[in-house]
Order: structure tokens, then sequence, then C-alpha cells
């Protein structure tokens, strides 16, 4: 039996996908139920949300327990993805939270004014991606949390001065990590900051000269707000994620709120994330999307790419 969804559902839908906290996934959840028809076709989906908003009820209880302390080792993870900011005192790092987000940390020209993590959301295009402020490292000193969110966030951004050594600071922050056991290799953006400065360009050429090989390198002006669009296009390149849209055959598609999936993720996965049970019952899917004809039938090991727009169609 269809589940015949009303349109007020699928709005509620949109909204629980970019909900930040437990308590209002759970709000968003009971509503959702609360449009659903009742009826054998929908018992499934019912079951489902149940089972939601129990495991998010057991999340907020875990949550609201946590003492003080335990807050400032662990940030929950929000957004399409996790950018943990490290650099030596008065790099910018305030600074660059500020410009890029709409949080207010204590931005001083003195070093040492970040103290526990502070938390901000970028806006990239229809995403938003969490951005955290840290505590300065210097080659004696490193707060023992910053290492612990630097070891599951996705991607770290070392904020360089370019008013300084440049190698001393990028070398102290490399020398930290790898103290810790923090593998970082692959999830590295390189930003110099202060471009707007005499001799900045030199600076930079010393740090691409060095690092660029390895790491992504951009340079940008926290205070003048120079290349902040290129910096937040960096950010989302370097989380190795993609956006994909669905469409519902004989509709436009929804360009509203994307699906984030991992690079290399496949149609199949891509189901499997919309629904599980797509995945089971996947036929094959119609793409559109730069480099393809619209409507291409694809197969279900067919690679996605950031843009695509998907149309499943289910057995």
């Amino acid at each position: 039996m269809p589940a015949n969804l009303p349109p007020q559902y699928f709005e509620a839908e949109k909204r629980f996908r970019l909900a930040k906290t437990p308590k209002e996934k759970i709000s968003i959840l009971h509503e959702m139920l609360a449009i659903m028809p009742k009826h054998k076709g929908t018992d499934k989906l019912q079951a489902d949300l149940r089972a939601k908003i129990s495991k998010l009820n057991k999340l907020s209880q875990k949550t609201h327990i946590k003492s003080r302390r335990d807050s400032l080792y662990y940030v929950n993870k929000e957004g399409a993805g996790q950018v943990v900011i490290l650099g030596e005192p008065n790099a910018g790092k305030s600074q660059i939270l500020t410009v890029l987000t709409h949080a207010n940390p204590e931005v001083a020209s003195y070093p040492f004014t970040t103290h526990k993590p502070i938390v901000g959301m970028v806006n990239f295009e229809d995403i938003a991606i969490q951005l955290i402020d840290t505590s300065p490292i210097t080659s004696d000193f490193c707060e023992h949390w910053l290492l612990n969110i630097s070891r599951t966030a996705d991607l770290l951004l070392f904020l360089v001065d370019l008013s300084g050594d440049v190698v001393d600071q990028i070398e102290t922050i490399i020398k930290k990590l790898s103290e810790a056991k923090v593998f970082f290799e692959n999830r590295v953006l390189i930003v110099g900051n202060k471009n707007d400065l005499n001799g900045s360009e030199e600076k930079f050429r010393i740090l691409k000269d060095r690092y660029a090989e390895k790491f992504p390198v951009i340079s940008v002006s926290a205070k003048e707000k120079k290349r902040l669009s290129e910096l937040k296009r960096k950010i989302y390149d370097g989380l190795n994620i993609i956006r994909v849209y669905t469409k519902v055959p004989g509709k436009p598609p929804d360009k509203n709120v994307p699906f984030v999936l991992k690079r290399e993720t496949t149609v199949l996965d891509a189901a499997r994330t919309v629904h599980k049970d797509f995945g089971t019952n996947l036929r094959y899917a119609r793409l559109w999307g730069a480099g393809k004809y619209d409507g291409q039938r694809v197969e279900r090991d067919h690679i996605l790419r950031d843009g695509d727009v998907v149309e499943f169609h289910i057995s």
C-alpha cells in the first residue's frame, strides 16, 4: 500500500535535515508523525520515526549530563563538516572565525584570548560548515582538549601569520600534532593570514615553496576581508564532500536542501542515505548534471559528482 504522504510531511522532512540540535530534531519528528496518515502503508515509516526519536532522546540525555569540564574536550559535529583552526598566538584565528561566521569570540591584539573551543557556522552556497576556534599552539604549550578535537575533525586549518616566521609556525603545529599521534596528512588546509601587510607576498611565496606539494595553500586578510570567498571554497574542497539533489519522477528537482555525501559515492550509496529501503529495491537512477544529458540513465555503481540531481527508480 502506498504511503500517500502529504506535502506538509516533506516540508517537515526538509526542516529535520537542517535541524542542529537533538531537541529540535525530536520536535520535528513528532510533527512528522502527527502529519502522517495512519494506515498499513506507513507502519514501517512510523516505526522508523519512533526509533529515531528514541535514539535522539538518549543522545539528548547524555549531552545534558555531560559535566562542564568534559564539554571542553568534545564538540558535537554539526553541518556538512567540522573544521578546526590551529595556529600560534596572534595568527588571527578568532578574527577568521568572526568574519566567516556569526560567532563573536573575543578578538584582541594580545595573545591567548581563546581558552576554550568557540564554534561558528560558515555558510557556503546552500550548506553550512562548522568552524571551531581554539587556543594557541606554541613550542612549549598546547591544550589537551585541542588535540582531542583535532583527532576527530574533518579538516584542520593551519593558520599562519604572514608577518612572522611562516615555516616555524607550521612546523610547531605539525610537531605538536605528531607528538600526540594526531594523524592529519590528508586533511589539512594552510591559510596565510594578513596578506595586506608589507612583505606578506614574500612570506607567502616561502610558504607555498615549502608546503604546496603536500597541502592546499591560500593567503587571505581577515582584517581587510580579502579572498574570503576563495577560502570558503578551499574549505569545502578540503572536506572531500559533494552535494547531491533528489528528484521525484515527473516533478522538478528539490534544490533547497542537498544530501551531503563523501566523494566517490555511488548511486547505490546515495540511495541508502536517502532511505535504507531504497538501497534494497533500487533498480537504476536517472541523472541531471554537468557532462550528462538530462535524464541520463545510470546504474547502481555510477559515481556521483558535486551538483548531480538524482531520480531513483525503485522496484
